[in-house]
């Protein structure tokens, strides 16, 4: 079986919510009024209270308070609508996933720190599309979670490796499957028409310099995940920054042309926003135990 099959048969088990393929369509329109997303986000409440929380957050810090949905859109932007869409989309679509395999808090939590990390690393590299690069970096691991929903007893056999560290577990995926969590997240998003070549940049995140044209966009999400891995629980635990064994490659960081101190301050900026985006995307998903 090919990850596009695979990809095929979770879209089936598991599609976007209709708001979500809706809003992608209108965004890839270039005619489409405020006023036609309004009406697409309103049919959904919670949606609706989340696009509100985000335009009324410090993650925008805007003056005054934000009270209608179109003001709203407006402020955020039509790409930043869509990533909170997928967002909490992607969160509704795989919330009935077992403990066995993960907890999903704990999942979130690092998706969304990722999301954070790679768009402050675009920031820094210059890469104009930042918001782009955050959904690239939410959804980066979104292949385990079709993995551990549609082929639950085969990944078993995967997690026997857990305890040997990640590198183990993308080996054991590829010896089961024929191929890793990277590939099949691609091949989702491609079934879902994620737009922007975000597909290419998911699945070579764990070789980026072997990518066609998204080197730079992949490289940034290998080294964010990286961070992430290692934040996301000092953020539900603590709110602060711990000591960290950062083991992303050094081919893939130099390629990227940036100074190893600017790392601290990405990290510290992440820090901070990470813990509110994720009362906005997934509330209550960042509290400690």
């Amino acid at each position: 079986m090919s990850p596009q099959q695979l990809a095929q048969e979770v879209e089936k088990l598991f599609s976007l919510p209709d708001i979500a393929i809706r809003l992608n369509e209108l965004i890839d329109r270039p005619d489409t009024s405020i006023k036609e997303l309004v009406e697409v986000v309103q049919l959904d409440a919670g949606i609706a209270a989340t696009v509100l929380r985000l335009a009324n957050s410090a993650w925008y810090g805007l003056p005054s308070k934000v009270d209608t949905i179109s003001r709203a859109i407006t402020l955020i932007g039509h790409r930043a609508l869509r990533d909170l869409v997928m967002s909490t989309s992607v969160i509704t679509t795989f919330k009935g996933i077992s403990a066995e395999f993960v907890d999903m808090r704990d999942f979130w939590d690092n998706s969304v720190t990722c999301g954070v990390v790679t768009r402050n690393l675009a920031q820094k590299v210059g890469i104009r599309e930042t918001e782009r690069m955050f959904l690239a970096g939410l959804l980066h691991k979104v292949g385990r979670l079709a993995f551990y929903a549609s082929r639950p007893v085969q990944y078993r056999q995967v997690l026997q490796d857990r305890k040997n560290g990640e590198a183990a577990i993308v080996e054991a995926e590829r010896a089961v499957f024929g191929f890793d969590y990277a590939q099949l997240g691609a091949a989702l998003l491609r079934a879902w028409r994620v737009p922007s070549a975000l597909d290419e940049v998911v699945e070579f995140q764990l070789d980026p310099l072997l990518a066609p044209n998204q080197v730079e966009e992949a490289a940034i999400v290998h080294v964010a995940a990286d961070i992430a891995f290692h934040m996301a629980p000092d953020i539900k635990a603590r709110f602060q920054l711990g000591e960290y064994n950062l083991t992303f490659r050094e081919s893939v960081w130099e390629s990227l042309n940036l100074e190893r101190n600017v790392l601290a301050e990405i990290m510290q900026t992440s820090l901070v926003q990470s813990f509110e985006l994720l009362e906005i995307i997934n509330p209550g998903g960042s509290k400690g135990a």
